[in-house]
């Protein structure tokens, strides 16, 4: 019987929030980790388009990083880096440079959005009225 080598193993595995962070991290610069996310839903989001394992995920990283990054680099008005800065977590914008990056759920979410497009990415993430009729 033939050893089956590390990285098939780890390939293999089932995608975890512990994964998903291990995964992004690598293809990714260490800034973009700031931040206490849950990352739970973006295992069942993933789920929803037949990524269940480490491989596709990190596939799919690394086929949109670099696209990624150039969106990052955007210019941003003033105005609007002094309010990210302000109203959310200003480990993640720049009010030098007037840039900001995403943490790792918007760098799996913008993946997401580049391979399978908008639409698909926000239907998952809505919540439909009819999933809970008749709840209360």
């Amino acid at each position: 019987m033939k050893r089956q080598r590390a990285r098939a193993i780890v390939d293999a595995s089932p995608l975890t929030p512990a994964g998903i962070r291990r995964v992004v991290l690598s293809v990714f610069p260490r800034r973009h980790d700031y931040g206490d996310f849950d990352l739970a839903d973006l295992v069942t989001e993933l789920a929803e388009f037949g990524i269940a394992t480490v491989k596709p995920l990190r596939l799919l990283m690394k086929k949109h990083r670099r696209q990624i990054l150039i969106d990052e680099r955007v210019k941003m008005p003033r105005a609007e880096t002094l309010y990210l800065a302000s109203e959310y977590n200003p480990a993640g914008v720049d009010v030098h440079s007037n840039t900001s990056w995403y943490a790792v759920p918007g760098l799996v979410r913008q993946a997401m959005e580049k391979e399978f497009g908008w639409d698909a990415v926000i239907g998952i993430q809505e919540v439909r009225p009819q999933d809970y009729a008749g709840q209360s």
